[in-house]
């Protein structure tokens, strides 16, 4: 393994991707520079491993924290990963179905959903994605590592936290949706994973982010850095608050740390 001198965490949306859902050329160009100075790029992420390979297909990135810290991998090797137990799915189906939300349910490479609704529509919209296939057994055939609940009622959100306080977490991370986890699973224990597994506690870390999912990464490395289009309170946790992501905010953000000439 490379004898690295620092690793830095990106988030996906609104962080490291353009406003048209890509890398722009200047981002991958600023994370091939970073690993010819033997700097760990990792995206740290909601969405699947497949998403994020595809994502990044023209980048070298072969390490990432995906599904909110639910499977984690670095240099192509798998570190940690923790599947969600079916029963804890059922509860869960039964649960939404009785609020009117759908679910999907995410492996490794790929995902299916209980049943279609406007508010799945409009997050693969939002994502670029495509839409989940419909299947009612697919998390009885396959490992689930996280589940995405469809929702635009943020007021129900406290349902569910109560309702499922010990087994599951759940991150607001869209007006359309909520990712799930198992309870003590996010960002933040998958890049905390990674460095003790790799044993690399005594070097720098970064990590760039614009939303509330990414205020655990945050909270797991040195140096913080928000993009200008975070929310407010994302901002309040950063050291240091970079451009937009749309103005070269990740290049910037390097630069100022040294992490880039």
């Amino acid at each position: 393994m490379t004898e690295y001198q620092a690793l830095v965490f990106f988030d996906l949306d609104g962080t490291l991707l353009g406003s048209d859902a890509t890398i722009p050329k200047e981002n991958k160009q600023a994370i091939l520079q970073l690993k010819k100075k033997n700097i760990l790029p990792m995206i740290a992420s909601g969405r699947s491993p497949k998403e994020i390979k595809q994502i990044t297909a023209e980048t070298g990135i072969d390490s990432y924290v995906s599904l909110n810290g639910q499977y984690n991998v670095v240099e192509n090797q798998v570190v940690s990963k923790h599947a969600i137990p079916i029963k804890q799915i059922n509860e869960l189906m039964t649960f939404s179905k009785s609020l009117n939300h759908s679910l999907a349910c995410y492996t490794e490479d790929e995902y299916a959903a209980c049943y279609s609704t406007k508010s799945m529509e409009k997050l693969y919209q939002l994502d670029h994605a495509p839409l989940p296939r419909i299947s009612l057994d697919f998390h009885e055939k396959n490992e689930i590592y996280m589940v995405y609940l469809f929702s635009e009622e943020p007021e129900k959100d406290s349902l569910y936290r109560q309702t499922f306080a010990r087994e599951l977490t759940f991150f607001r991370d869209s007006p359309y949706s909520l990712a799930v986890v198992l309870s003590g699973q996010s960002k933040k224990s998958g890049i905390q994973q990674v460095i003790k597994r790799l044993n690399l506690n005594e070097l720098p870390t970064y990590a760039f982010g614009d939303g509330n999912n990414d205020l655990g990464m945050f909270e797991a490395v040195q140096t913080a850095i928000a993009m200008g289009n975070a929310a407010t309170n994302v901002k309040e946790q950063a050291d240091f608050i970079t451009k937009s992501h749309v103005e070269d905010g990740i290049r910037f953000g390097l630069k100022h740390f040294g992490l880039l000439d």
